[in-house]
């Protein structure tokens, strides 16, 4: 029987806190630190009393809650108390759930054990701590579209035809010598091929998805005074940068996370590029170059004013660059401006708009997302292309004539990859791996 576990599930500092409890001793830790619960506690009922220690010493009112098994989050005995959200005060309270016998949740083991207790396939626990590290609306849509089970009913729709298809090339297999109709192989084929098409499709949307949840990073770069830190304030929305008429006035390096139509991006303003004999900018320079040469994407901001930024942009090493002219409102790019390039101005913002939509696209998000179910994850595209590349297999085997036992087992090996993806079947590291990354309380 698994231990009591503990923890606190909010952020401190709101005006509420909670407190979460999961396992066999949750309702008599709750009996007896928790005034004016009756003997038969009802559960999903809310009673309001105090919260004391061990000595009887009153620590918080708040309001608890009892979740019996098996309907609770975790499959468990739970309960959750409501406190006060004070940092300190929330320690005391979980100091008393300790000292009575819990032991402190792990990262992510209250998901983890609604999993382990079937409350939840393991693309619905992934999907949990997608909602709560979701940055974007777009995020938040595609982690609640995995939460209300999408994911999982695919993935056990193709699971169930493939187990069809086996089961009718395990037929011919064990009567081949009997009085039973023969299955045409190029039909199986067929059928293999369509499963695998539909499932390598999904798999095809994780570099969408992964940029949804996971993000970009975007770097600014050019000459000094080339308009970059204006430019980055008119994507900030705010007076993040400092700008002035003086060339090197930006110096050091400069983060912030924007919201690019869903696509979460931390973009970096940087240090205009140049020859200098100041330390402190040199410093700047280098990291400025460091910045770019890490980046998903470099925007190359130049001052049309400047007729010796009026060149090709140099080629930032690992990283795709759009040329950008700045101040449209001053100037106009010169007539050997590129198709490709674009001009923008960051006092009125002409120009940024179409800025953005480009950014986004070369990044991968595509400006309507393409709709339809989105995979966010590695482990989710590794499974799919599994059992994508197993059925094409088995497909050829069948298509060449080959034994029906080849085919067999690459169907199997389809199968087992759908498996593993919802949790059916799993292993132990795997698991470790995937809810170690959750917060502790969830």
């Amino acid at each position: 029987m698994n231990p009591t576990i503990a923890a606190i599930s909010t952020a401190a500092g709101g005006g509420i806190g909670v407190i979460r409890l999961s396992g066999p001793d949750a309702l008599a830790i709750a009996k007896g630190h928790f005034e004016r619960l009756p003997e038969e506690v009802v559960p999903r009922h809310a009673y309001w009393g105090w919260w004391h220690d061990g000595g009887g010493q009153r620590l918080d009112e708040g309001i608890l809650t009892y979740f019996q098994a098996p309907r609770s989050y975790t499959g468990e005995d739970s309960v959750e108390l409501g406190v006060h959200g004070g940092a300190l005060n929330l320690r005391r309270c979980l100091e008393v759930c300790f000292a009575a016998g819990a032991r402190p949740a792990e990262p992510g083991e209250f998901t983890r054990r609604a999993f382990l207790n079937g409350r939840m396939d393991l693309t619905r626990a992934e999907a949990v701590a997608d909602i709560i590290a979701a940055q974007t609306d777009r995020a938040l849509e595609q982690a609640r579209t995995l939460l209300q089970g999408d994911l999982f009913r695919v993935s056990m729709e193709a699971r169930e035809a493939i187990l069809q298809l086996r089961a009718r090339l395990e037929v011919t297999i064990d009567f081949v010598e009997e009085d039973v109709p023969v299955i045409d192989p190029t039909e199986l084929a067929t059928e293999a091929q369509t499963i695998a098409q539909s499932l390598g499709a999904l798999a095809a949307t994780y570099d969408r998805g992964r940029l949804w949840r996971d993000g970009a990073r975007v770097v600014l770069a050019g000459a000094p005074n080339a308009g970059k830190s204006s430019l980055f304030n008119r994507l900030c929305r705010d007076e993040r940068a400092i700008v002035t008429a003086v060339p090197g006035t930006t110096r050091d390096v400069l983060e912030e996370r924007v919201d690019l139509l869903g696509v979460p991006v931390v973009l970096v303003d940087t240090a205009g590029l140049r020859d200098t004999a100041d330390e402190v900018e040199q410093i700047g320079v280098r990291r400025a170059r460091e910045r770019a040469s890490q980046a998903d994407l470099v925007l190359w901001v130049v001052d049309p004013q400047d007729p010796s930024a009026h060149g090709d942009a140099p080629e930032v090493q690992g990283a795709p660059m759009i040329k950008v002219w700045s101040k449209r409102d001053l100037a106009t790019p010169p007539t050997s401006a590129g198709a490709q390039e674009l001009s923008v101005s960051a006092t009125d913002g002409t120009g940024v708009d179409q800025l953005v939509e480009t950014v986004v696209g070369r990044l991968g998000a595509g400006i309507d997302g393409g709709g339809g179910l989105v995979i966010a994850r590695e482990r989710h595209q590794q499974a799919l292309l599994r059992a994508s590349e197993s059925l094409r297999l088995a497909a050829s085997l069948l298509l060449d004539d080959a034994p029906w036992e080849l085919a067999a087992v690459d169907v199997q090996e389809a199968t087992d990859a759908l498996a593993e993806l919802v949790g059916i079947t799993t292993i132990e590291d795997v698991l470790d791996r995937l809810f170690s990354g959750f917060c502790i309380g969830k």
